[in-house]
């Protein structure tokens, strides 16, 4: 059960990634239809199953349309800060209308919470009960949040293998330059101040999807400065091990570090290194 878990993020991310290279390469609407395509082969093996398909439909629905809507912003507009800026700012306004006009929604969701939670409970050393009870009123930040993170997380796995194609170098220097601005970042550092000050779960819902984009700037940030400064490859493969193996913690500290680079632009004194 928990291995089956761990692989759930592998897998959504792969085929955000899947769809939004297809979009890239073939077209927009080629990227639509092979997301219909698989969505119709996915409810055929439901039926097959006999798992309800609607549940399996929409919850790759709820993975697709982010990856695709941001690949087609990316491919109209030809900026990947735009493309992350509209995607953040959507997903921020979908969790904070979730939280405000639906909260006890939430409830429906206390089983798949407690599947979840089981197999990773003993290792905090909060009871499962308690520990579900606290997560709950996060959802709507958490859900949210994950599927920016994997739409975005496609899209730059899918930019890297496009370019490694066509373009070689292309999307490093795209990712080395994204930014988020300080709108956004504004947004963060007023959620995350509302959080800390009154504990208040719209504040919660809204922070969530701002810290999860600020921690892709972070690693942005890094790979800039990396570049520009000349840093060992060690150094960045560290940050990566960090972020990945250290996580929730290192996604807050790459947050704080891409929150910093909305408002002092931290790159821009490494360009004339």
């Amino acid at each position: 059960m928990a291995a089956g878990l761990v692989l759930l993020p592998l897998l959504a991310l792969v085929s955000c990634a899947v769809l939004s290279l297809t979009a890239m390469q073939r077209g927009t609407a080629a990227g639509w239809r092979s997301g219909g395509l698989a969505a119709v082969a996915l409810a055929g093996v439901a039926f097959a199953s006999g798992t309800p398909p609607q549940v399996l439909v929409a919850s790759a629905a709820s993975l697709w349309v982010p990856a695709l809507a941001v690949t087609q912003i990316l491919a109209r507009s030809g900026s990947l800060s735009l493309a992350a800026q509209l995607a953040t700012a959507t997903t921020v306004l979908v969790a904070g209308g979730w939280a405000v006009f639906a909260p006890e929604s939430v409830l429906a969701w206390k089983e798949p919470v407690q599947a979840i939670v089981a197999p990773f409970a003993g290792q905090t050393g909060i009871a499962p009960e308690v520990l579900v009870e606290r997560l709950l009123p996060l959802v709507p930040g958490i859900l949210p949040a994950s599927l920016l993170a994997a739409a975005l997380a496609g899209l730059f796995l899918a930019m890297w293998l496009h370019a490694g194609l066509s373009n070689p170098g292309a999307f490093g220097e795209a990712f080395r330059g994204l930014q988020l601005g300080p709108i956004l970042g504004g947004a963060a550092l007023l959620a995350v101040v509302a959080v800390a000050m009154t504990g208040s779960a719209v504040a919660a819902a809204v922070a969530l999807p701002l810290v999860t984009a600020l921690a892709m700037q972070g690693l942005a940030v890094m790979h800039g400065l990396a570049r520009a400064k000349h840093w060992h490859r060690a150094w960045v493969a560290a940050g990566w091990a960090a972020f990945v193996l250290l996580s929730p913690w290192a996604t807050m500290g790459f947050a704080l570090y891409g929150l910093a680079d909305t408002f002092m632009n931290l790159r821009r004194p490494a360009k004339g290194t």
